[in-house]
């Protein structure tokens, strides 16, 4: 099976799955309900506005497609590590987590434009490899500043509503992903070889 082809099933079954979630929003009867830890997982899919809704997953689709890892269960594999290392930055840091739970895909969308930074670094073109550096630097100062002063960086800048972020989920989902490449990295049936 093409790299394509494969590429785009787990590409539509993420956009399909958000779509579900989000259809009550979708259909103008609010976001889907829900704070405790197993909720807050499902509701890394579900958005508290339209706008929401297209920010972060807009911003999350357009990196998730660029992905150059080889097979679609890898990439679910960064996509769960950026998702699950998100709640857990969310369940242990941060105090409101309790009261709200957490709902959208800005946390993943940091952890996986972590991998796509760390991905330009194996290209050999010079530019790349800039841009890779500067990306990978960009968003972990980024996530790093967010999770001490507690504030979403560039917040006020929003045309409409994101609910009430938890900012240390960025810094999770960035370690989340990064400790899924790098274990997808060492567990490489090819470099296992090499050992």
């Amino acid at each position: 099976m093409s790299s394509t082809r494969t590429h785009k099933w787990d590409l539509w079954a993420l956009v399909g799955l958000t779509l579900a979630l989000n259809l009550p929003l979708l259909l103008g009867c609010g976001p889907l309900a829900g704070g405790a830890l197993w909720a807050s997982l499902v509701r890394t899919f579900v958005h508290v506005s339209p706008y929401h809704l297209l920010l972060d997953a807009g911003a999350f689709f357009m990196l998730y497609a660029t992905l150059r890892e080889r097979g679609a269960w890898s990439r679910l594999l960064l996509f769960g590590g950026s998702a699950v290392g998100s709640l857990l930055a969310a369940v242990a840091a941060s105090p409101e987590f309790a009261a709200r739970g957490l709902c959208g895909l800005s946390g993943a969308a940091h952890g996986i434009m972590a991998v796509s930074a760390l991905e330009m670094l194996s290209v050999s073109d010079r530019l790349n490899r800039r841009v890779g550096w500067s990306l990978l630097g960009l968003v972990m100062a980024k996530s790093a500043w967010e999770a001490v002063t507690g504030q979403v960086l560039f917040g006020g800048l929003h045309f409409g509503s994101v609910g009430s972020p938890l900012p240390v989920c960025h810094a999770g989902g960035v370690v989340g992903g990064l400790l899924v490449w790098w274990f997808l990295g060492w567990a490489r049936p090819d470099r296992c070889a090499q050992r």
